[in-house]
């Protein structure tokens, strides 16, 4: 791996053999940068807009007039650094799955028979602690049901069996897309026109060693990366995945691509899309006065929120004539809770044993890595553009910045501070 060179303002010297040859790859506009300047440009990179971002490099730097940084040799070299990590990661991500029994350079599985038994068939706790688990899950559902009625108490056994044990054993991983606007192209003779947005996919992976981020444009390219990584850092071999979404078929495409053949997984319908969806739809579906409408909305939150999507299903279905206003609409919502029922999850007990019910970590970290440096009005981005940024801000979330500017390199891993902050 290659790695990169600065000059490092501190001891004076240069980290290459042959200066003369570090000047002869620079391209035009390319400078050598000093460890402090590159610290300084990552920092800021992910809150300021270019133009912002240069003024500030330059004032802080107390560079004279003629030898200020000029905002298009910022921007390009940002560009430079994000798509050099981006092909870094790659790279590490392709060498892991190369050596991975199994699997394919892209993380789809090639052949099922090499895949582990610990992945394909993750051991549990053992018997004894299964058991008081078990009987702690029955004294929590007890006593949530002992306080409502019949049809809102906690019963999709289903569900309940699909409700982790120990969250020690298992990895959360929440996905979730952000489209940014797309610059227009330049097409020339016999050039193709790319879409309307930028997708960067965020995923967010959570376990009891930490907290990582990938993100790619596109979601295959972030699949590869995701893969790699819980390979990398063995949260495959006797573990439980429980992805969170907000319903987006290409999410639940993908998951089913790279996971369905590789190891056992739970997906999980984000709570929050969930109610935000119902409400569009009841909205549009329903009549009557403010208090008719609410009450109706209260008693079917009351039953998704204990997982009975079948009992809130034929509520809807039998609703008095004079509630409602569009038919289409209430059939709409109908339908939406047969296509989601299987990624229910019993919200309630998840609540009541204070498990996560949304995907928000991975919504999060999309406005942190993507949405808040490139969403705002007027911009437009290059897919390399875009994808350069995110990648950049990212790592600064894994805390890898300071050793990718030293020498080049990606941990690929959980970042030591973090772990101590999750085990504390």
């Amino acid at each position: 791996m290659t790695k990169n060179t600065y000059v490092d303002s501190e001891i004076g010297r240069i980290e290459c053999t042959v200066s003369g040859r570090l000047a002869a790859m620079l391209k035009p506009k390319e400078y050598i940068y000093s460890i402090t300047e590159e610290e300084l440009i990552f920092d800021v990179a992910a809150c300021n807009s270019y133009r912002k971002m240069t003024d500030l490099l330059n004032r802080v730097l107390h560079r004279p007039s003629d030898k200020e940084l000029k905002v298009t040799t910022v921007m390009e070299h940002l560009e430079s650094q994000g798509r050099k990590i981006g092909i870094c990661q790659h790279e590490i991500a392709a060498g892991i799955l190369r050596e991975a029994p199994g699997l394919s350079e892209e993380g789809i599985v090639d052949s099922i028979d090499e895949i582990p038994d610990a992945i394909r068939n993750p051991q549990s706790l053992s018997q004894t602690k299964m058991t008081e688990k078990q009987k702690a899950f029955k004294d929590v559902i007890d006593a949530y049901n002992s306080d409502a009625e019949e049809c809102d108490k906690i019963k999709n056994q289903k569900l309940i069996d699909d409700t982790e044990l120990d969250p020690d054993e298992c990895v959360y991983i929440a996905i979730d897309d952000v489209g940014v606007k797309h610059q227009k192209d330049t097409r020339k003779d016999g050039g193709s026109k790319e879409g309307k947005y930028v997708e960067n996919t965020v995923i967010h992976v959570e376990s009891k060693e930490g907290k990582y981020t990938i993100t790619d444009v596109g979601m295959k390219n972030a699949f590869t990366l995701l893969v790699a990584f819980l390979v990398s850092n063995n949260l495959l071999e006797n573990r439980f995945l429980y992805f969170f979404s907000d319903g987006a078929k290409n999410i639940k495409a993908n998951i089913e691509e790279y996971f369905k053949p590789l190891c056992p997984y739970t997906l999980m319908l984000d709570w929050y899309h969930l109610e935000k969806r119902m409400t569009e739809l009841l909205s549009m579906a329903l009549r009557g006065s403010k208090d008719e409408r609410h009450n109706i909305r209260y008693t079917l939150d009351r039953k998704l929120w204990a997982g009975n999507f079948d009992d809130a299903k034929n509520y809807l279905q039998n609703l008095e004539r004079k509630h409602i206003k569009n038919q289409q609409r209430l059939d709409d919502a109908i339908d939406y809770l047969e296509r989601k029922k299987e990624n229910a999850a019993c919200y309630a007990l998840r609540k009541e044993l204070g498990y996560r019910n949304s995907s928000n970590p991975a919504e999060k970290e999309n406005d942190l890595v993507v949405a808040n440096r490139q969403k705002h009005n007027g911009m437009s981005w290059s897919y390399a553009g875009s994808g350069a940024l995110a990648s950049i801000t990212a790592m600064a979330r894994n805390g890898e910045t300071d050793e990718w500017i030293r020498s080049g390199e990606i941990r690929f891993g959980f970042d030591d501070n973090n772990k101590k902050q999750l085990a504390a």
